[in-house]
């Protein structure tokens, strides 16, 4: 009997060993999954629709900090771009935009569409890449110069879009208004297709060269960039001072065999400035790291490999984590002598 009772104690101790064992293993694999859940940080980047350039650039920020740091994971969200990328910023609902650098200025200074609505938290880690001014016809409409739009169907671009108000700026300047010519608000992958099925006579981008859906109409029927005269660019310049002469090279689309004179303005990465300066920090470096890895991914990201580009006359303030990263490298003292 006492054989037999010692029997069931060692079978009993044996038991509460193994189940206390599995329960202590049980509780080490949750708390291992909660610290990778803790240390995993997914944000959400606001970029444009996919036939222009913010879309893709978006993803390649995202591939390139995703490899550098496996606890990163961003989402792209496609947007109306600019102005609803700040609006998204603004309510907490992405963590990252893509910013021209003229919405940004009127955003942190309320003027424009955010007369009522200002957000002067809002950031920036750095500059890309320029937004140019980019209008395109087929070589067969007989249009060969921007003051030559009067009286045709134009594609501005996506409602509210800063490429819409790059195009308004710019036509109105030249006299071009929805009283002489009609205006259509449209995506640019689907205006490039209007343009090549006749359906728009011209479509206006602004953003990184080459875009996209405009590259893919030159590639399918014969067109060409529409010029601005020097004189235009001055007066469109010294009414919008964010704005700076630039040029898009030779061979950016099929058959442009010339550089062509136009008007930009910088794409920047924003963020809101109650975002982790750590983090900031974190991003801020990779993304100065990689500029060789960035414009290999995307042509309109070669700038970030000119000196100065990506900290230099920016229209808003940097975030305190991108500003300690650029200090720390000597970059802001460097470029400000």
């Amino acid at each position: 009997m006492h054989k037999f009772l010692h029997i069931i104690s060692l079978f009993l101790a044996c038991t509460g060993l193994v189940l206390g064992g599995c329960g202590k293993s049980s509780e080490t694999a949750q708390r291992q999954t909660e610290a990778r859940s803790d240390s995993l940080k997914i944000l959400t980047i606001g970029t444009a629709d996919s036939g222009g350039t913010m879309y893709p650039v978006g993803k390649a920020i995202s591939l390139v900090i995703g490899d550098a740091d496996s606890s990163i994971k961003i989402n792209i969200s496609a947007s109306t771009g600019s102005s609803g990328n700040v609006h998204s910023l603004q309510d907490g609902s992405i963590d990252l935009g893509l910013v021209s650098g003229d919405i940004a200025f009127s955003a942190v200074n309320g003027t424009g569409e955010f007369k009522d609505h200002e957000f002067k938290d809002l950031k920036v880690i750095a500059a890309l890449y320029p937004s140019l001014s980019n209008w395109m016809a087929r070589d067969d409409s007989g249009i060969f110069y921007v003051h030559d739009l009067k009286g045709n169907r134009l594609g501005v671009g996506p409602q509210d879009s800063t490429t819409e108000l790059a195009a308004k700026v710019s036509l109105g300047t030249l006299g071009i208004t929805d009283q002489n010519s009609t205006f259509v608000n449209c995506g640019l992958g689907s205006g490039a297709d209007e343009v090549k099925n006749r359906t728009l006579d011209a479509i206006h981008g602004f953003t990184g060269v080459p875009i996209s859906g405009l590259a893919e109409l030159a590639d399918t029927v014969p067109c060409h960039l529409l010029k601005y005269t020097d004189s235009e660019l001055r007066s469109i310049i010294r009414s919008n001072p964010f704005y700076y002469m630039d040029q898009i090279p030779s061979g950016t689309y099929k058959g442009q065999d010339e550089d062509i004179a136009t008007f930009g303005i910088k794409a920047l990465l924003c963020v809101r400035a109650d975002l982790d300066e750590d983090l900031v920090y974190e991003i801020t470096s990779i993304l100065y790291e990689n500029r060789d890895r960035l414009k290999d991914l995307h042509p309109a990201l070669s700038y970030t490999a000119q000196s100065g580009f990506m900290f230099n006359d920016l229209p808003i303030e940097l975030h305190a984590g991108a500003e300690r990263f650029y200090k720390e490298k000597g970059l802001l003292e460097e470029h400000s002598r």
